[in-house]
């Protein structure tokens, strides 16, 4: 295996120029560089990550710090860091903070990534309060916060616009001809989740249609949970012909009970979901949901993390507008599952 002397013989230069040019510090004339460069694929030469690291006081590591990791929602944001940081010959350390039960626990789960020495971090925090994630940004300067919106933490913020996707929902559900709409929430001690329920009430006002109280619940987080809630939702015997669902994973499993209580989707009842997880093509019938642009909203922010952290200037954005994808779940009121014959999104 070549080192680094070897490569300084072939090039004709120091060890210490190889260093430099190899850590990226100090200066290293253009000719040299050339030189070395030659030198290290004629040699197939691979730097040492941990020496370079230490020589640089970088490690290369980035750390994502996550609430869960249960269903899609997360995979899908750990899947789009992953492939953005291998651009960039960055890598990943996880902190699933699942288990935490207070802003100790969840502290405690951030300082692990601190800890190893994580040059940047990228957390999903749509339940931590703005005020609580401005001092963590205070106390670690390379932070971006994902699904996260507030104006006192602009240039760290990257996030959905969650009420247009509740305005969204509404609009398609009441241009079938649904006037009888149930709501499963998420959990509305999440911003995401509020902001999408407040969006979706507001627009049924304005198309002049409620939403009874006893019709709206709030939804679980855990599948097992999510399993229980959509069983006692059902049992409540509720009128409604169409159900707003606060994401994919809920949507699901209520139309895996409607059918097996014999109710059929869309006949019966239209099913809207939110997300556009990668499952949600594959449900029957498949889930028009709307469209959340999971991972382009993922990479924007890890793209801005690294230039926060490593001084580049990658190109990124902050907000990002969901979009309705009607495929087979939602119908015309009465007009069952021939309404919609093919997969259509609209903004």
């Amino acid at each position: 295996m070549a080192t680094v002397k070897d490569v300084a013989r072939l090039a004709g230069v120091g060890s210490g120029t190889v260093s430099r040019y190899i850590s990226g510090n100090g200066s290293v004339s253009k000719k040299s560089a050339e030189k070395i460069e030659r030198a290290i694929k004629q040699l197939n030469y691979r730097p040492n990550s941990m020496a370079r690291s230490l020589s640089s006081r970088r490690s290369d590591l980035i750390g994502v710090w996550v609430p869960s990791l249960e269903g899609p929602y997360y995979h899908m944001i750990i899947r789009a860091v992953e492939q953005e940081l291998r651009l960039h010959n960055k890598h990943m350390i996880l902190a699933n903070a699942e288990d935490a039960r207070s802003d100790a626990d969840r502290r405690a789960h951030f300082d692990y990534l601190v800890n190893r020495d994580c040059d940047g971090i990228l957390m999903s925090c749509s339940l931590q309060g703005t005020f609580e994630l401005a001092r963590t940004c205070e106390h670690f300067a390379n932070l971006v916060l994902l699904n996260h919106q507030a104006d006192a933490l602009a240039g760290r913020c990257f996030f959905i616009d969650h009420e247009l996707g509740g305005r969204l929902a509404a609009r398609h559900l009441v241009e079938l001809g649904h006037e009888k709409i149930a709501v499963i929430t998420g959990r509305l001690s999440a911003q995401d989740a509020r902001q999408r329920h407040d969006g979706f009430l507001d627009e049924m006002a304005k198309l002049g249609r409620s939403v009874p109280e006893d019709c709206v619940v709030e939804g679980a987080f855990s599948y097992a949970a999510a399993e229980r809630l959509v069983s006692a939702f059902l049992d409540m015997n509720l009128d409604f012909t169409a159900v707003f669902c606060g994401n994919d994973k809920v949507a699901m499993l209520l139309i895996s009970e409607l059918n097996n209580r014999g109710i059929s989707v869309p006949r019966d009842v239209s099913v809207l979901g939110y997300d556009d997880v990668d499952f949600a093509a594959y449900t029957a019938p498949p889930l028009s949901t709307i469209h959340a642009p999971i991972d382009e909203m993922a990479r924007s922010a890890c793209r801005q993390l690294l230039n926060l952290t490593y001084d580049t200037d990658l190109p990124f954005q902050e907000r990002f507008e969901p979009s309705l994808c009607v495929r087979r779940s939602t119908a015309a009121l009465g007009l069952g599952p021939n309404a919609n014959t093919n997969a259509t999104r609209t903004g």
